[in-house]
């Protein structure tokens, strides 16, 4: 069922998904926080035109 990732290019392969799967998690991270702020600006802006 497992197999073992022994080649160089397994590896590669292990770290870029690892690599991407954080990046996605930080992005998404700091879309969450900025979210409220920028709907809270807008909608300010909108009520006063």
């Amino acid at each position: 069922m497992f197999t073992k990732f022994n080649t160089k290019l397994d590896k590669a392969v292990i770290l870029s998904v690892v690599a991407m799967i954080g990046f996605n998690v930080v992005v998404l991270t700091q879309q969450m926080s900025a979210a409220p702020h920028y709907a809270l600006s807008h909608s300010a802006a909108a009520a006063q035109a």
